[in-house]
């Protein structure tokens, strides 16, 4: 850059670039700088990426990088915010809050946690980006958002007792009247409200220890 100075005032030349500057001490060094653009008629428009935000910049942070807040064209990009640290030149932050689990999604912050179906999720706070929702495949109870996999897919509870199993929907329920579920053995079947019941032909006491409710003469019918 060449730099003339005529008493108190310098005028700083360069390929395609003009500036007018004060002149403190006649030759004195100043480092070149990069400034607005000077078009064939003597008008000027503002470099996106020179570290001065000018004429319709929304932003300029001394580059034209994507995803730092600040666009290749001086727009403010979705879920940041620019101020200007020091005047003239821009610092951007997310407004999204990563210890939150935010995330930017059709500009604005979203989380597997706002209580909102959002951000790709295939259901209020899960699937997609977060953990799955009630009724899909699972192997444990970390992938589930509600925290429990009972019956190969993720359910609302831990569904542990006999004659409790997860259904397709998540929901743990009773295993069907007269079904098994492995665990009221050979001389036993659910009864459909989460219990074991003896079945017919066992000895029994009470008709309520019966799967019918009936018990004559010391056995189950």
């Amino acid at each position: 850059m060449r730099r003339i100075c005529m008493g108190e005032v310098c005028l700083l030349l360069a390929s395609g670039t003009a500036m007018i500057s004060g002149c403190l001490i006649e030759g004195e060094y100043l480092p070149d700088l990069t400034t607005r653009q000077a078009g064939t008629d003597g008008t000027f428009w503002a470099v996106c990426g020179d570290g001065v935000r000018e004429g319709d910049e929304a932003c300029d942070d001394g580059n034209a990088v994507l995803g730092d807040g600040c666009d290749t064209a001086c727009a403010i990009e979705p879920c940041f915010v620019c101020m200007e640290i020091p005047p003239g030149q821009s610092q951007c932050g997310s407004t999204c809050d990563a210890a939150l689990g935010q995330q930017c999604w059709e500009g604005a912050c979203v989380s597997c946690a706002d209580g909102v179906q959002n951000g790709g999720e295939t259901g209020v706070d899960c699937g997609g980006g977060c953990a799955s929702c009630l009724g899909d495949a699972c192997l444990d109870g970390a992938s589930c958002a509600s925290g429990h996999c009972a019956d190969g897919v993720c359910c609302t509870e831990a569904c542990t007792d006999d004659c409790m199993s997860c259904n397709a929907a998540g929901v743990c329920t009773g295993v069907p009247i007269g079904e098994e579920d492995g665990l009221c053995g050979g001389t036993s079947s659910c009864n459909g409200k989460g219990a074991c019941k003896k079945i017919a032909g066992e000895p029994c006491v009470f008709s309520k220890e019966c799967l019918s409710l009936q018990c004559i003469k010391g056995t189950c019918i």
